[in-house]
């Protein structure tokens, strides 16, 4: 899998569209929100480590850095694909770590393609999310749909089901579900997400379960823009119909 592509589509629209009911683009001033995540998934039977860092704007920007707060690192964030405010660096796969990511200030420099720069600054602290397994996968076939169970975590905000083709191409991505939510259906006949493309009958996917956490002093008007972990958890299945 390549975890270059994990930072979700979904996530990122939900955070898009948070930030655009706070931030005006209209308004001549700019304005950004700044954002770290850790992200930790399995690989081998090893949980690794990374983090994912953004920065959305109320105008064009041209550039932006975060440094991170022990190493002092000085890191580069690039245009999101389809996001003309968006700037974001998420871990290549040599960038995770068995070793836990670094805690404190990320401090963010954000420069706008008219030249006004701005600063903020993002204080995390790692918590090491325990992520939610995948139960079982279940075919319906009369009905068109896999449905996808896992166990519950109690200190998560949500999860988000996603399925990949054998190529890493995104097929799937479903809509967010509440913390005490322990099952998901995966059908082009149901609206619970937005499909990449149809899945073909005998094809191997790989299906990811991401379960997340918001920042601790995150509120209902501005959790979108306030990640604070995701962990990924993932199993292969075949398609049946």
């Amino acid at each position: 899998m390549n975890w270059k592509k994990f930072l979700s589509n979904a996530l990122l629209a939900a955070m898009i569209f948070g930030l655009a009911s706070c931030l005006d683009d209209d308004d001549d001033d700019f304005n950004i929100e700044a954002d770290a995540y850790y992200i930790n998934k399995l690989v081998d039977g090893v949980w690794v480590h990374g983090i994912t860092y953004y920065v959305y704007g109320n105008q064009t920007m041209s550039s932006a850095t975060v440094v991170t707060p022990i190493t002092m690192e000085t890191i580069e964030l690039q245009a999101a694909s389809g996001y003309y405010n968006v700037l974001v660096n998420s871990p290549e796969e040599g960038d995770y770590s068995t070793s836990y990511p670094e805690e404190g200030n990320f401090q963010f420099e954000v420069t706008s393609s008219k030249g006004e720069v701005l600063y903020s600054i993002d204080e995390q602290e790692f918590e090491n999310l325990e992520g939610a397994k995948i139960d079982s996968i279940e075919f319906d076939s009369s009905n068109f749909l896999m449905k996808v169970t896992w166990n519950e975590i109690q200190d998560c905000d949500g999860y988000y089901v996603r399925m990949y083709n054998s190529s890493d191409e995104l097929v799937f991505e479903g809509y967010g579900v509440a913390s005490e939510v322990t099952e998901f259906v995966v059908s082009e006949y149901y609206t619970t997400g937005n499909w990449g493309e149809a899945p073909v009958k005998g094809e191997e996917y790989s299906v990811l379960l991401q379960t997340f956490v918001y920042d601790d002093d995150a509120t209902s008007n501005d959790y979108s823009y306030n990640i604070k972990e995701v962990t990924i958890t993932d199993t292969t299945v075949t398609w049946e119909f």
